[in-house]
C-alpha cells in the first residue's frame, strides 16, 4: 500500500514548511518532512539556505534536523560555505543557533570533507554546536581551536568535553601551553580563563608525576583561579612530599578568593586535613606575632578559622 505522506503535492509540501514556523506543529511537521522522503529536500533546502537569516531560529533549526534525517549532507556543507554573517546582533545570536544545529546534523557523517567544513566554520565564528560537532570526529586537528575556545563562557564546558575525547593529544597539547611551548595566549586578562581551564582539564585527565615536576611553578604564580586549579592538579599528580607547598601556594593567595573560590580551596584543604592544619598553624602564628588580628572579613582568616577551629578562637593556635 502507498504511503500517502510520499504522494504529497507541492502544495502540501509547502504547508508543511509553513508549519516549521508553529510552537504547535513545527516538531510535528518536521516528522512529516522526513516521512515524506527526498521529495521534502529541495523544499528544506530553499528554506534553509534562501529565506534570510531571522530573529528567531527555531524553524531553521527544525529544517537542519528533517534535512540530517534525510541525509542531505551537501545542502548542510552548503549551509556552512555560502554562510555570510549577519550584521544585526539579535540576528547573529539566533543564527548561530542554527549554526549549531546544523553542525550537530553534519556529525552523523565522519569524513574529511564534513570535518574540515567544520572546523573551518568554528575558525569563522565558533558556536557550542560546533564545538561539540568537531569533538564527535575525536580528532588532534582540532585541539589547538578547542583550546582558544577555553576562554569562551558560552563554549568553556563543550570544549571540554570535546578535549576529553581525544586524552592523550590533549593532555601533551595542555602541557605545552602552560609550559610555553605552544604558539597560544595564556597570558592577558581575558586568557587566564583559558590557563585555568587547561590547568582543570589537566587535572581531569591526569599527568604523570614526571609532568608535575615541570608544571609545579604555576603555583606560585599571583592569580588565585590558576593557583587552585594547579593545586587540584597537584594534589592528584605530586608526591605527597609536596602537598605541604601545595597548601602554602593555596593560602598566599586566599585574601584574593572571591567566594566560589574560597568555596573551591576549602574543598581541596578538607580533603587533606592534616597538611592544611601544619600549615594553617604556621600561617596563624605569623600572622599574630606580627601583630595582626583575624578579619573575618577576609578569606584567609576564614579559611584558618575552618582549618583550625577552637584553636583560633582561643587564641591557641601555635606553630608546632
Amino acid at each position: 500500500m502507498t504511503n500517502p505522506l510520499t504522494e504529497m503535492s507541492r502544495q502540501q509540501i509547502d504547508r508543511l514548511i509553513g508549519a516549521l514556523d508553529s510552537l504547535k506543529d513545527g516538531d510535528l511537521a518536521v516528522d512529516m518532512l522526513v516521512a515524506c522522503g527526498e521529495r521534502a529536500i529541495p523544499f528544506l533546502a530553499c528554506f534553509l539556505l534562501k529565506g534570510p537569516p531571522r530573529t528567531i531560529s527555531l524553524p531553521r533549526c527544525r529544517a537542519a534536523r528533517a534535512l540530517g534525517e534525510l541525509g542531505a549532507c551537501n545542502v548542510l556543507l552548503s549551509y556552512f560555505r555560502d554562510y555570510e554573517r549577519p550584521l544585526d546582533a539579535a540576528v547573529l545570536f539566533a543564527e548561530d543557533a542554527v549554526r549549531s544545529a546544523v553542525a550537530r546534523e553534519l556529525a552523523r557523517w565522519k569524513s574529511d570533507e564534513v570535518f574540515h567544513v567544520l572546523l573551518d566554520a568554528a575558525r569563522q565564528r565558533v558556536t557550542a554546536g560546533l564545538v561539540l560537532a568537531l569533538g564527535e570526529f575525536h580528532r588532534p586537528q582540532s585541539i589547538p581551536l578547542l583550546v582558544e575556545v577555553l576562554e569562551d563562557d558560552l563554549c568553556r564546558d563543550e570544549a571540554m568535553e570535546s578535549l576529553r575525547k581525544v586524552p592523550d593529544a590533549a593532555r601533551h597539547y595542555g602541557i605545552l601551553a602552560i609550559l610555553g611551548f605552544i604558539d597560544v595566549q595564556l597570558e592577558g586578562r581575558s586568557a587566564l580563563v583559558r590557563r585555568r581551564a587547561v590547568l582543570q582539564l589537566l587535572a581531569q585527565l591526569g599527568v604523570a608525576s614526571s609532568d608535575w615536576e615541570c608544571l609545579r611553578t604555576v603555583l606560585w604564580e599571583d592569580d588565585p583561579g590558576t593557583v587552585i586549579a594547579a593545586a587540584q592538579l597537584g594534589f592528584m599528580a605530586a608526591p605527597e612530599s609536596d602537598w605541604p607547598q601545595i597548601v602554602v601556594a593555596l593560602l598566599r593567595v586566599a585574601d584574593k578568593f572571591n567566594w566560589v573560590q574560597e568555596a573551591d580551596a576549602l574543598q581541596l584543604l578538607d580533603a587533606h586535613p592534616d597538611v592544611a592544619r601544619q600549615a594553617a598553624l604556621q600561617i596563624a602564628k605569623h600572622r599574630s606575632e606580627s601583630g595582626e588580628h583575624p578579619n573575618w572579613m577576609s578569606p584567609l582568616w576564614r579559611i584558618l578559622r575552618h582549618v583550625l577551629g577552637h584553636e583560633l578562637d582561643n587564641g591557641s593556635a601555635t606553630a608546632p
